[in-house]
């Protein structure tokens, strides 16, 4: 839902690869709430990725009789050369919503005939609390959701997986839909609700004899370590273009400069106690190039902020009293 839809996304990136991400679907349904601090939350976020650029897709198309635009009789809309179109599906339901016709440049009236292409918005109820497919489970979603899912993303004979079966939603869609299917889940009473769901909503549904145990030890990387989500990752641009990770860009400062603030002179045990800025602000046409940044500790680089140079910097940290001595009369000796 939307308290956790954009960490999955930032974790489903990592797992799957970005370039692999499809489409965000917002799964949308009405339901009565009470909420008076804010708008009622009425949607779910569905994450589409796909293995490969080939990846089955199969597109959706609704009845166009179901749409809200012909159960209401009408739709407006504006053409390219900026005329009102008045587009006519029931004319008495015009009528009857007191349309003044005169205020449009066109009257066309015409049936719903052609199929629509479904959108990334699926306008799909919740499951009502006296549902037959009700089994308990309270984040059980509708079976009309899966197999919207399911038809996109598969063909027949197909094999789906649902690593978190629980009420056996995944498993009677796939079934329905004629696709092979594995269902996981952690709870073992899990395969009895599957079971008893297959054989009530399904005529002739397979059975088995055993549940497959799988291993629980985590699988080994295969990508040498590599970030699949470098995105996420803090980054200092170069002016080529080309994204640094930030860590790369400190370990360079450290081997160029040594492990010391550029403003004190101090020399931390950690690395991490030093925060890299700019040399010359960007404030004064700076740049973010390698020779440009320095390591600065926190409390130069809030004295620095982006109105001085780190010469002008270390010229008031001098004055102050708070600069490495020792350190300051080198830096002055190779200058």
């Amino acid at each position: 839902d939307p308290t956790a839809s954009h960490y999955l996304k930032a974790m489903m990136d990592a797992v799957f690869g970005r370039r692999n991400f499809l489409n965000e679907i917002i799964w949308s349904y009405n339901r009565f709430s009470r909420r008076g601090d804010g708008f009622p939350s009425m949607h779910d976020t569905i994450l589409s990725y796909r293995k490969t650029s080939d990846a089955t897709f199969n597109p959706q198309y609704t009845d166009p009789k179901d749409s809200t635009r012909y159960r209401k009789g009408y739709h407006t809309v504006t053409t390219a050369d900026g005329e009102k179109c008045l587009l006519v599906y029931d004319e008495q339901k015009v009528k009857n919503a007191g349309i003044d016709i005169s205020k449009y440049d066109v009257i066309r009236h015409t049936e719903a005939k052609k199929p629509i292409l479904g959108s990334d918005w699926y306008d799909i109820p919740i499951l009502n609390p006296m549902a037959k497919e009700r089994t308990g489970y309270p984040t059980q979603k509708p079976l009309a959701l899966y197999k919207r899912m399911i038809e996109a993303s598969s063909n027949p004979g197909d094999m789906v997986l649902d690593p978190f079966a629980g009420c056996a939603t995944t498993c009677v869609a796939a079934e329905q839909l004629g696709r092979h299917w594995i269902g996981i889940d952690i709870e073992e009473e899990s395969g009895d609700v599957i079971r008893e769901r297959l054989a009530r909503e399904v005529n002739g549904s397979m059975a088995w004899d055993a549940i497959v145990r799988t291993p629980t030890e985590a699988p080994e990387r295969t990508d040498d370590g590599k970030p699949a989500a470098p995105e996420l990752m803090l980054v200092s641009p170069k002016p080529t273009g080309r994204r640094m990770p930030i860590q790369e860009v400190r370990e360079r400062l450290i081997i160029r400069d040594g492990l010391r603030c550029q403003g004190c002179g101090w020399e931390p045990d950690w690395s991490d106690y030093l925060q890299i800025d700019h040399n010359q602000p960007k404030s004064l046409k700076g740049t973010d190039d390698m020779d440009n940044l320095a390591l600065l500790c926190d409390p130069c680089n809030r004295k620095k902020s982006n109105k001085l140079t780190i010469a002008e910097l270390r010229i008031a940290r001098a004055a102050e009293g708070r600069m490495n001595a020792v350190w300051w009369e080198k830096e002055r000796w190779k200058r």
